[in-house]
């Protein structure tokens, strides 16, 4: 048996599209059927579609029969969908694993903001996610973002909670920096 045939192969592949029940059985089923191991996936809901990112391994005939079916798929359900080869880890850095919370009145610009404190101190963003949501009585908008950090460990963390304590401050947004696992 040839170095190829054993070798693991591994695959990013996203979807979007309208959201509808059995998008993600019918993606799943997909990779399961040509063989293949769903190792990790971000699956959500925004606005009325469904955004899917997934990373599945098998070995090279496994890629080549969810390269050949995936279109197919794709179009039966009304998705746009993409392949991109990758591996399957990230070398492990000399960094520290934190998690970041903001929260806040929403308004334009926070996300952005943010980020942009983490680019200044060179902090890699390893997941995010933020949400809106109503107070109860005022109907204000309530914006939350929580973030999984990759902070490299030669940087102060005095110095960056510093930098985001002083954004918060500005923006009037309260923010809590924990190690994370």
């Amino acid at each position: 048996m040839s170095v190829e045939n054993v070798e693991k192969k591994y695959m990013v592949l996203t979807a979007i599209g309208a959201d509808r029940p059995g998008l993600v059985e019918r993606v799943a089923s997909l990779i399961h059927l040509a063989g293949g191991n769903l190792e990790d996936s971000r699956m959500a809901i925004l606005g009325g579609e469904f955004a899917l990112i997934l990373l599945f391994s098998g070995q090279a005939s496994v890629v080549q029969a969810v390269q050949e079916s995936h279109h197919g798929l794709a179009q039966e359900l009304g998705l746009t969908m993409s392949l991109r080869p990758t591996t399957s880890q990230r070398q492990k850095g000399d960094f520290l694993p934190y998690r970041l919370r903001v929260a806040g009145v929403d308004r334009s610009g926070i996300v952005a903001r943010v980020s942009a404190v983490l680019t200044s101190k060179q902090v890699n963003v390893a997941a995010l996610d933020s949400s809106l949501s109503y107070a109860p009585h005022s109907g204000t908008p309530l914006f939350q973002l929580r973030a999984d950090l990759e902070i490299p460990s030669r940087l102060a963390l005095a110095g960056l909670r510093a930098s985001l304590a002083a954004l918060c401050d500005e923006e009037n947004l309260d923010f809590t920096l924990e190690p994370g696992t």
